[in-house]
C-alpha cells in the first residue's frame, strides 16, 4: 500500500550533532500557517511527541538487522527492535519538553532533529502514554548508561563554555 504524507511544519535549530544526539538542544518547531489553528490548547501540556521525517538519512538498504546505535560491539538486532534511522520508512518519534508556544512557533527541548527537518505531526503526551514497569533489553541499559555519562559530560562542557562566553556570547574579561 502506498500513501503520501505532508509536513505540518519544520525544525529550526543551530544545535550540534552531539547536542541533538544527547537531547540537550533547545529547538523551534515552526508550524505552517494553514495548520496554526491546530495548536490551540497545546500550551497546556508540558511534553509532546514530535513525529518527523528522517530526510537526511541514507536511503534504506533493505537490511533488517542492524547494530543498535551503530555500535558493532552490540550484536545485531531487528531494525524494529532499535531506534536506528536506517528503516523502511524514515520516520522518527521523539518526546520533547514544550518550553513555550508563541503564535505558530513552539520552543522545545530534547528534539533530535536537524535544522529544516520536516515535522509530520504533534501529539500531546499524557499519563495514558506512561508505562509503570518498562522492560528493555540488557544491551539497551548498557548503551543508556553510557549515553547518560556522555550527556553529563556534554552538559558540564556546555555550561562551562556558556560561563566563559558570558551573557552575550563574547568572552568575559
Amino acid at each position: 500500500m502506498q500513501f503520501r504524507l505532508g509536513s505540518i511544519g519544520h525544525v529550526v535549530t543551530d544545535a550540534s550533532h552531539d547536542e541533538l544526539r544527547h537531547k540537550l538542544a533547545v529547538s523551534k518547531i515552526v508550524i505552517d500557517r494553514k495548520f496554526a489553528g491546530g495548536l490551540k490548547g497545546l500550551e497546556d501540556y508540558s511534553h509532546l511527541y514530535v513525529l518527523f521525517l528522517l530526510d537526511e538519512a541514507p536511503k534504506w538498504s533493505g537490511a533488517l538487522m542492524v547494530h543498535p546505535r551503530g555500535r558493532t560491539d552490540v550484536k545485531k538486532m531487528g531494525v524494529f527492535a532499535t531506534r536506528s534511522p536506517h528503516r523502511p520508512n524514515p520516520i522518527a518519534l521523539t518526546l520533547v519538553k514544550l518550553l513555550s508556544k508563541k503564535g505558530r512557533t513552539l520552543t522545545v527541548k530534547g528534539l533530535d532533529a536537524y535544522d529544516g527537518t520536516p515535522v509530520l505531526d504533534l501529539k500531546p503526551y499524557d499519563r495514558r502514554d506512561s508505562v509503570p514497569h518498562l522492560r528493555v533489553p540488557l544491551w539497551w541499559k548498557k548503551l543508556e548508561r553510557e549515553s547518560k555519562r556522555a550527556r553529563r559530560s556534554q552538559e558540564t562542557g556546555s555550561s562551562k563554555r556558556a560561563h566563559r562566553l558570558g551573557r552575550f556570547g563574547s568572552k568575559t574579561r
